[in-house]
């Protein structure tokens, strides 16, 4: 039995306090709200709850001295602050968010410390990257090369929960969603460096078929380039991953970001009085036309009314930004008897010693339990719990800043989460010809 100091008590923790409680382990859950931690926690036993500042240091310290391992799910600006924390203490740490840079700069501090700073642990990133890594050391082995890979994932509703404008229900945290829709993004296609402004990504959405019954919009997600290396493919040719949505979705925010509702620059005295009355001043439009008038897409503008930023409701938050992220949460959450589902494929062109092409498709359907974890739960929560105990058992060894793109963690991971039915189906698809296998990229 470990101890472990869970930071973090939102969205998608449930499954990994179940996983790791379950394997025994003692767990504290910190939380900036005492009342998340003690829902979670739900009085069972070696589970704490504490109510836990991650800016304040000295505290920090004092916690993680006395932690195994810390698993940080907090928002992912303090994980390098956190992660320090970690290195100063020789105290392992997994995170479920990408590697920003300062991240990668602790590698060496990390190994000297003796200890495993694994991040991209959860779904996307995370399963997306063991994933493909599994199909691509296979075909390295059988001595073929990766000429394309294309990588799309996305946490929808399932099919009968997409009832509303957008096609959109919040199962992890709204302003992560928002923040990623104006990132840059670039991607290879045919050997050339691609790039698209973050200004224009979500213009930018193509037709992804991911099955039979499943038409889906796909754009490109973020850097793919620095993923030729990460993956080991210097061979490939086209190179992008991307996110998926229902259509409704990027109309509308695409026209939330240009109206201005995406600034986090702070209201200037206090919250406008009413969403009409922001919306108006934000836009320029007189508040008696804005169903009319704010842009001129009569279907977003009617996305924006059902949404209710026309009507006389009160705005709450201290910046437009802020402000959409909790009107968002209010009217794009999960009934009780919803599900939401992650969706995610890899298509691969791999190209034998011969020169002949094979199209490989990996496709991952999951979806929430109704009334129990959401898919976003279970995908984050599991991976990121699974690897948790590999650690605290001595099956990972691999020491530093790292992510899961090796067999030595993904090879156990993904046969722990395949136990729970979380798994890939692969096919050969030969009906398809290669550019619409890869999306007329």
């Amino acid at each position: 039995m470990a101890n472990i100091l869970l930071l973090g008590a939102g969205f998608v923790t449930g499954p990994l306090v179940e996983y790791l409680h379950a394997k025994n382990h003692h767990i504290t859950v910190g939380s900036q709200f005492l009342y998340e931690a003690e829902e979670l926690v739900g009085g069972r036993d070696r589970l704490t709850p504490l109510q836990v500042d991650v800016t304040n240091e000295a505290e920090m310290r004092e916690l993680v001295k006395e932690a195994d391992l810390v698993v940080s799910f907090v928002p992912f600006q303090f994980h390098v602050s956190v992660a320090k924390i970690c290195v100063a203490e020789k105290t392992s740490m997994v995170t479920a968010s990408y590697t920003h840079e300062d991240m990668w700069k602790l590698d060496e501090a990390a190994k000297e410390a003796g200890i495993t700073i694994l991040n991209e642990i959860g779904v996307d990133p995370g399963i997306d990257h063991m994933t493909a890594m599994q199909v691509i050391d296979e075909a390295h082995e059988q001595g073929s090369k990766v000429e394309a890979l294309v990588s799309w994932c996305g946490g929808i509703p399932a099919p009968e929960a997409n009832n509303n404008p957008l096609g959109y229900k919040f199962s992890w945290s709204p302003m992560a969603v928002l923040s990623a829709v104006s990132n840059d993004a670039y991607y290879l296609r045919r050997g050339e460096k691609k790039s698209i402004p973050g200004d224009d990504l979500l213009n930018s959405m193509r037709d992804v078929t991911l099955t039979s019954e499943m038409d889906l919009k796909g754009y490109a997600n973020r850097d793919s380039l620095g993923y030729k290396e990460d993956y080991r493919i210097p061979e490939v040719q086209t190179l992008l991953r991307g996110t998926l949505r229902y259509a409704g979705f990027g109309p509308v925010i695409d026209s939330a970001k240009r109206v201005g509702l995406l600034s986090a620059q702070p209201f200037a005295d206090k919250a406008p009085a009413s969403w009409q009355e922001l919306m108006s001043s934000l836009s320029g439009v007189e508040p008696e036309q804005l169903g009319e008038k704010l842009v001129d897409n009569q279907s977003v503008n009617d996305s924006f009314a059902w949404l209710g930023c026309f009507s006389d409701e009160q705005v709450k938050g201290n910046s437009p930004i802020e402000a959409f992220c909790n009107l968002l949460t209010d009217k794009l959450k999960y009934e009780n008897d919803e599900q939401d589902m992650i969706v995610m494929q890899h298509r691969l062109v791999l190209v034998d010693e011969k020169g002949n092409k094979t199209f490989h498709r990996s496709t991952l359907i999951e979806k929430g339990d109704v009334g129990g974890y959401s898919a976003m739960a279970k995908t984050v929560g599991y991976p990121a719990a699974i690897a948790a105990d590999l650690l605290l058992s001595g099956k990972i060894t691999r020491k530093g800043v790292c992510i899961p793109v090796t067999q030595d963690i993904y090879e156990p991971v993904l046969e722990e989460l395949e136990k729970l039915n979380i798994k890939m189906t692969e096919e050969i698809i030969t009906s398809q010809n290669e550019e619409s296998f890869l999306n007329h990229l």
